[in-house]
């Protein structure tokens, strides 16, 4: 498996948590919230293959943290995002407020759970949270093409990379796992292809 897209079916992606279960007291713990959605969103970010949310309509409560998880998260007009946790009166769950944090920053992460206001499409897309925004019609050409060129490209450095982009914002890379993932690479047969080939279109042009 070389890519991961995760997607929903119905008119929203996610109506978030199940509120009866809120309302008969399940609410965790405080690491991972009810139902244990924050360690969802944790494996999610975890994968070692880079991961794409499709995001097809509205995200609410829980569902914020599980599009979060992904690398990309790719959505359409009209789409709106709503975090109701402080409207309500519950706090969320820690890990997604650190992966929040991580991935569009205090501000944005400020905005969207502490004011608890519905975040538009356009906006989402100023603050991070969308990596790009399409029209409903163009959603799936639009993940296909990302996907084909994350699969385009050599698996060792997307991985590496991946892992390291996420270490780093955690502050907590290991300099020995990073400096034998970017060898690895480096010795990889299609670090070397690729290079032989950039070498053939240089002298083509040349000529």
């Amino acid at each position: 498996m070389r890519v991961v897209v995760f997607e929903a079916v119905g008119t929203v992606f996610s109506a978030g948590f199940d509120l009866d279960a809120l309302a008969g007291g399940d609410f965790g713990d405080a690491e991972d919230g009810p139902g244990g959605i924050g360690a969802v969103g944790s494996a999610l970010a975890a994968l070692p293959q880079p991961s794409i949310a499709r995001l097809h309509g509205n995200v609410y409560g829980g569902a914020v943290d599980l599009a979060l998880a992904c690398d990309f998260r790719v959505g359409v007009e009209p789409m709106e995002l709503l975090m109701p946790a402080a409207r309500i009166g519950l706090h969320y769950y820690r890990s997604g407020l650190e992966r929040a944090v991580q991935r569009i920053g205090p501000d944005a992460t400020r905005l969207l759970f502490v004011l608890a206001e519905p975040v538009g499409a356009q906006a989402l897309l100023r603050l991070g949270y969308l990596t790009h925004l399409v029209a409903p019609e163009a959603l799936d050409a639009t993940v296909d093409a990302l996907a084909a060129r994350l699969l385009a490209n050599a698996p060792l450095a997307v991985r590496g990379m991946k892992a390291a982009i996420g270490a780093l914002a955690q502050g907590a890379l290991d300099q020995v796992r990073f400096a034998e993932g970017l060898t690895a690479a480096h010795q990889s047969p299609d670090f070397h292809a690729a290079l032989a080939a950039l070498g053939r279109k240089t002298v083509r042009r040349a000529d």
